[in-house]
């Protein structure tokens, strides 16, 4: 199966200036191609495709002489690029916009080197930049011999705290013993991640909030500067620069904080069951959630869309294939408003209320962990009785019950 490392890259300051230069000849050359694709669309109603645009690319290099900086397959990686989403483009012409251009204050430019590369367990070869040096405290040494005789490509990532390499190769999957176990999984704003047998995974949510406000008045302040640049006509400052590489170091902070998040509860839960049970959710849906109060849903929608819910169930999913381990989809509609006890859905249940209170049977639980357990039940329905052996079900809903009966009804 694929997989991709990520290692942090030291190059000295000639090395630096030059890969700078190269982001901006693949910026160029994006901008240029798509130039060329929209006359000639105004004129003829078609388009030119990759191997066109690859000839095209041959005569800019010889009008523009610094594009022969950048390794000639690092440029037509854009035109592929470009190819795939102008294909995608006149296929769902009502889905998705036109390819646009690329300014040079918002893109974030990758470099993809497909071949021409070495790597070390020091250091990488990049065409026309040369050796660079890079550290990773993680990989172990043995390892790196199966990423160096496996690596397909290269991408080369400029971000706030440095340059980044990602390492794509070819990874032998590391099964984890059957043990059989299954579990429910919910995913909410109050308790990150609930397991169905009662453990529950919180993310640092304050310090997440704290951030977004810092991120926020930056921006307030960068819009502001940039108004009174635009009144001056100044086209470049220092400080807005400043207070824009400021800002996205805040949000890294904050990818950091979740993605170490979802690793580690992933990789916690992998290790315990075979089975894992999860919603089949539409995100999109997520940032419609409505609230009485107006600031706290705003507070909501702000927390969803920054902790990014959708990166936790790839994680996952990608472990799950690694180790060998089940992932269930299933129903996500009224989970949360069911009763597991009895089955009868209460919907007028608020999103508010921190706990289920059947009004049929009587029934109190805490409402991420009702609708963990209404995920477990739906999952073992779809799961063959033959894989699990029909004797295991039956211990796995009766420890259930006892684990858990006395401590349903703690009011």
């Amino acid at each position: 199966m694929k997989a991709t490392i990520k290692v942090k890259l030291y190059p000295n300051h000639k090395k630096a200036r030059h890969l700078r230069q190269s982001l901006g000849n693949v910026r160029f050359i994006w901008n240029k191609l798509l130039e060329m694709e929209i006359k000639l669309y105004e004129k003829e109603k078609r388009f030119i495709w990759y191997f066109e645009m690859c000839k095209e690319i041959t005569k800019l290099r010889g009008k523009h002489p610094f594009l022969k900086e950048t390794s000639g397959l690092v440029l037509q990686q854009m035109a592929r690029k470009l190819h795939f989403a102008l294909k995608n483009f006149v296929k769902h012409k009502d889905m998705l916009d036109f390819p646009k251009f690329k300014k040079k204050s918002r893109y974030d430019g990758i470099l993809i080197y497909p071949k021409d590369f070495k790597i070390t367990n020091k250091a990488i070869y990049l065409p026309k930049i040369g050796w660079v040096r890079f550290r990773d405290k993680i990989v172990k040494k043995t390892q790196w011999n199966e990423i160096v005789s496996t690596a397909k490509q290269i991408w080369v990532k400029e971000e706030p705290d440095g340059f980044f390499a990602y390492i794509q190769y070819e990874k032998n999957p590391e099964p984890k013993p059957s043990n059989g176990k299954v579990v429910g999984i919910d995913v909410g704003i109050r308790n990150t991640v609930t397991l169905s047998n009662g453990e529950v995974y919180k993310i640092d949510k304050e310090k997440i909030m704290r951030l977004i406000e810092v991120s926020e008045y930056l921006q307030s302040i960068i819009d502001k500067k940039r108004e009174i640049n635009k009144k001056r006509k100044i086209k470049f400052s220092r400080r807005l620069e400043y207070l824009r590489r400021k800002r996205l170091k805040i949000l890294k902070k904050i990818r950091n904080i979740y993605e170490d998040f979802y690793y580690k509860a992933t990789n916690h839960i992998l290790n315990s069951h075979e089975y894992v049970v999860i919603e089949d959710l539409d995100l999109s849906e997520l940032m419609q959630v409505e609230h009485k109060n107006e600031k706290a849903e705003r507070n909501i929608h702000k927390y969803l869309m920054y902790i990014a819910i959708g990166r936790f169930f790839s994680i996952l999913e990608y472990k799950a294939q690694l180790y060998d381990r089940k992932v269930v989809k299933v129903e996500p509609k009224d989970t949360s408003k069911t009763c597991s006890n009895c089955g009868y859905v209460y919907h007028e249940l608020e999103l508010s209320d921190k706990n289920f209170r059947c009004p049929k049977c009587g029934f109190r639980i805490d409402r991420d962990l009702n609708a963990s357990v209404n995920i477990l039940k739906r999952g073992l329905e779809l799961i063959a009785p033959s894989r699990l052996g029909r004797s295991s079900i039956g211990v796995k809903w009766q420890g259930l019950c006892l684990a858990y009966t006395p401590n349903l009804h703690p009011f």
